[in-house]
């Protein structure tokens, strides 16, 4: 689906990170994102953005405005339109009546909101949300209301000193189902380290040209051949995504 979405906030809310939120109406489950004009001619390429929240005609995205395009992204006055198509991709199936453990890792934290909001409807939440230092965190205190939430800093200026795999060596957690989403190598050492013990999903990062799986640019290798992220992911189960 295609719209001129309305912008109703677009804010700083940490260094470099920006909330906005467009007013459309869609359908979307968590896991799933956006690809969004930013508005300029010379900036042919859409960006994907995932969903962080929708309800009620509102949708919100979390970006961190460090290239070109998100930087001009970033300076979209409240009132103006964007041009966007949504809801792509496939999304993270939900669980019932499970102990989920669900991690986010940088801009990763920004889907887990809306995964955790309707997973703690049915299920025992534990949340991790990791970041690069406190200058980078943010919904620090929005995933409070889901379950217990644990927040981790490489450099320890809040929460626990460490990354979230050095988190999970040094501490037990009972769960049955993860849910992940951040960077490549955050993402492979999880799998590997659960894939043949745990149910669990991660939602997969590319560089995207079309968001719809017409031009195969972010095609990533899985035990069943290529597999486009945009379209077939991008989320992909446990033991799913070949690495080597």
């Amino acid at each position: 689906m295609k719209s001129n979405a309305l912008i109703i906030n677009n804010e700083k809310i940490a260094k470099d990170i920006y909330e906005l939120t467009l007013e459309l109406d869609s359908n979307f489950i968590p896991g799933q994102f956006v690809n969004i004009s930013v508005g300029r001619p010379d900036l042919l390429l859409r960006r994907p953005i995932s969903v962080s929240d929708y309800d009620n005609n509102r949708l919100k995205v979390i970006y961190r405005a460090v290239g070109e395009g998100t930087k001009y992204l970033a300076k979209a006055p409240v009132g103006s339109r964007l041009d966007t198509l949504h809801p792509l991709g496939n999304g993270y199936p939900l669980v019932k009546g499970k102990n989920v453990l669900v991690v986010g890792c940088g801009m990763g934290v920004a889907p887990m909101y809306y995964l955790a909001k309707e997973l703690s409807k049915d299920n025992n939440l534990t949340i991790i949300l990791a970041y690069q230092n406190k200058d980078y965190a943010y919904l620090t205190k929005a995933f409070d209301n889901f379950g217990q939430v644990i927040i981790t800093t490489d450099d320890g200026s809040i929460g626990y000193k460490g990354n979230v795999l050095e988190y999970l060596k040094n501490n037990k957690l009972n769960f049955d189902t993860l849910y992940a989403c951040g960077p490549m190598i955050v993402l492979k050492n999880l799998d590997l380290k659960y894939r043949d013990i745990k149910e669990g999903y991660l939602s997969f990062e590319e560089r995207m040209a079309c968001g719809i799986g017409a031009c195969y640019g972010c095609v990533i290798n899985t035990k069943n051949g290529l597999k486009r992220v945009c379209k077939d992911g991008p989320i992909f189960k446990l033991g799913e995504v070949a690495y080597d």
